[in-house]
């Protein structure tokens, strides 16, 4: 440590680190202003304000070389780090939604600053306490966000989160380091302190490391949302139509090579312009929302359920054949049937009607659907509140697109 003493002087690491925490600052203000409308802004404001503690910190610790001292100015400079610690804990903290059992570690951290504080007024600006003490209650609040860091619960975000653990897992092990080596030092005087050199370069690593990781780890997140939007259904969750077309496709292809089927459903719900017509088309979400519940709780992948537009729903069946499909309509059927769809507190039940199709092997996607199609106008006609296979429902009074206005829906 002597050399790296030599190596690097601690002012200048001082004012490398003060300015290193500003941009940092500065940058997530700039990422919270500018997403204030997206409501994606949670946990930025402490990252700004941690990042805001620790240059002023810093700042303060740089007074004397410009002749300004005052009384507690070091334990000044200090504390200030220490709250930027605490605070970028509980960033991630909030970021991560946390469950509050980790509040105990604030309740830790502070109970540590108290005896800090009152050591140093009692004592004097004793650097051997400020940097056992003040060390150890950053290195307690840096290793609780790397665990919190490491256990990132996304999985888009995992890869970004553990990097920062690790450097979080550096600045720790740096601070534990400075600690054990003050006390291995009886003998010590503040006047030569040759850690101080390796615990700013430690500070300047982490400070330069955690502001990229969290910007990486938001971009990943924006990224898994947008592919999210582009594949799901904005109102139920389930996939929508783009989704169902692109999986089916290789469905298809993979059926082909493997000589399997596919089958295709198609569901529409019965009288649905009349739920709208007394409820409001909010009344009508819920029960469309309440019915794509009941259908993921029938199929279960690698079967997929899709929102193909309006109240119509579609089922992909992968490596299946027409039994095992005639099955699972008349499954969807029953469940929407026997569930109740409550709506402002009213009880409804709602009917739907069911298409179904294999797929031939040599058969397009486009086609499997016009014919489950065609088997679901099929069903309306004979009643709804049932299902019909496509076979020997290719016409029925022509086409489907050929059905006059009133038709049954």
């Amino acid at each position: 440590m002597e050399t790296l003493a030599r190596l690097a002087h601690a002012g200048t690491l001082l004012i490398v680190n003060a300015l290193l925490a500003s941009l940092s600052c500065a940058i997530f203000l700039a990422l919270r202003w500018s997403l204030r409308h997206s409501g994606r802004t949670r946990g930025l404001a402490l990252w700004a304000l941690s990042q805001a503690f620790v240059a002023g910190g810093f700042c303060v610790l740089i007074l004397p070389a410009f002749q300004v001292a005052f009384v507690g100015l070091g334990l000044l400079g200090n504390l200030l780090i220490d709250l930027g610690t605490a605070a970028s804990f509980a960033a991630v903290w909030i970021y991560f939604s946390k469950p509050r059992r980790f509040g105990f570690v604030i309740i830790i951290a502070a109970a540590v600053a108290v005896v800090e504080s009152v050591l140093v007024l009692r004592g004097g600006e004793d650097l051997r306490v400020m940097v056992t003490v003040g060390g150890s209650l950053k290195a307690i609040l840096t290793f609780a966000t790397g665990l919190m860091l490491w256990q990132c619960p996304d999985p888009s975000q995992r890869v970004p989160a553990r990097v920062a653990a690790a450097f979080h897992a550096f600045w720790g092990l740096a601070l534990l380091i400075r600690v054990a080596w003050w006390m291995v030092h009886p003998a010590a005087e503040g006047q030569h302190d040759v850690t101080s050199s390796f615990g700013l370069l430690a500070r300047m690593v982490l400070t330069w490391a955690i502001t990229p990781c969290l910007l990486w780890m938001m971009s990943r997140q924006f990224d898994a949302d947008l592919r999210r939007l582009a594949h799901e259904d904005a109102l139920t969750g389930v996939a929508n139509r783009r989704a169902m077309w692109a999986a089916a496709e290789r469905s298809l292809s993979r059926a082909a090579s493997t000589r399997s089927r596919c089958g295709v459903l198609i569901l529409d719900v019965d009288h649905f312009k009349a739920i709208n017509d007394r409820f409001g088309h909010p009344g009508g979400d819920q029960v469309l929302i309440a019915l794509a519940k009941v259908l993921q709780a029938v199929v279960k992948p690698p079967d997929l359920v899709a929102r193909i537009g309006g109240e119509e729903f579609m089922v992909l069946m992968t490596d299946t054949d027409v039994s095992a499909v005639g099955r699972m309509a008349e499954d969807l059927r029953r469940a929407v049937e026997t569930t109740p769809f409550v709506v402002d507190g009213i009880t409804l039940h709602c009917t739907v009607s069911i298409g179904h199709h294999v797929a031939e092997t040599d058969e397009s996607w486009n086609d499997a659907v016009t014919r489950a199609d065609r088997a679901l106008y099929a069903a309306k006609l004979r009643g709804r509140n049932r299902a019909e296979v496509a076979d020997g429902f290719d016409r029925v009074d022509g086409d489907r697109a050929a059905a006059q206005p009133g038709t049954p829906t």
